[in-house]
């Protein structure tokens, strides 16, 4: 019986995937974007899964090549809903998105895609070598790789193998520890020099130290990459050049962090009930 359960379980959502609409092919007009410089332009996006429940409402920001730009908030205000849109996972009810000033629409999935390097917060591992889990299937240099895991503070522990990059990592790497997890899917998001980087919750198992290291590291190494970093930790951003405050999809707080402490009811509870608001690193 229990089988049976979990069968037509599993055949409800197959059949659901079958009968899905498919994706809006790519326009007649569409612009083969070689190069981007980093530039986001948000304008005036509405956004909402059902329409009876508003998530994201009159959104606007504006990105420069370059620039740290954090989101930080509570748990269902949309951070994530807006890399989605982003990277264009969904398209905006209302309003645009701009990458190099070319509206995301026109532009092909594939040259979209390309410009970005990112790590979700469910993002997988899958049963073979570290290297082949970073370099994810594209051609990738080697140096290009060592660099990746250096930056991304993994290269100790794949060193710490007898076969380094070939060691195998499990099914759902589970012979790895969670932080390590993290780390090689920062490397695999960096290997291929992204003009623009998000990392949705994507440190949140390392360590303070490792965690701070990181973001040294990719300061110093990706200056003229935009980078985008949706995170609950506050030491992950304070150094941010924007930080982005939203509340039920609404921005209620921007600017730097010594400004929303004085500014921001809810970034300064949430700073002070992690480090105690005033710490600067």
């Amino acid at each position: 019986m229990t089988e049976l359960q979990n069968a037509l379980a599993c055949a409800a959502r197959f059949f659901e995937l079958i009968e899905a609409k498919e994706e809006e092919p790519d326009a007649a007009d569409a612009y083969q974007l070689k190069q981007a410089d980093g530039t986001v332009d948000i304008d005036h996006v509405y956004f909402s899964y059902v329409p009876e429940q508003k998530l994201i409402e009159d959104f606007n920001l504006h990105v420069q090549p370059g620039q740290r730009i954090a989101i930080v908030g509570p748990t269902g205000c949309g951070k994530t809903t807006l890399i989605n849109l982003l990277m264009r996972f969904y398209d905006v009810n209302k309003g645009a998105i701009r990458i190099g000033g070319k509206d995301i629409r026109t532009i092909p999935e594939k040259d979209l895609h390309t410009l970005f390097g990112i790590v979700m917060q469910n993002d997988f591992l899958f049963s073979d070598t570290i290297l082949e889990n970073i370099r994810f299937g594209r051609e990738i240099l080697q140096d290009d790789i060592e660099k990746a895991i250096q930056i991304s503070q993994a290269y100790d522990f794949i060193m710490s193998f007898p076969e380094g990059l070939n060691h195998v990592l499990s099914q759902k790497a589970t012979n790895i520890s969670g932080g390590q997890k993290q780390r090689l899917l920062i490397a695999r998001a960096l290997a291929n020099h992204p003009e623009i980087l998000i990392l949705d919750d994507s440190s949140s198992a390392l360590d303070y130290k490792t965690d701070a290291n990181l973001r040294k590291a990719i300061l110093q190494n990706l200056k003229d990459t935009t980078s985008i970093i949706v995170t609950q930790r506050v030491s992950s951003v304070m150094n941010a050049d924007l930080i982005i405050v939203l509340e039920e999809g609404e921005i209620i707080g921007m600017g730097n962090h010594r400004d929303l402490l004085n500014t921001c009811e809810v970034y300064k509870e949430i700073s002070e009930s992690q480090i105690g608001g005033s710490f600067i690193d």
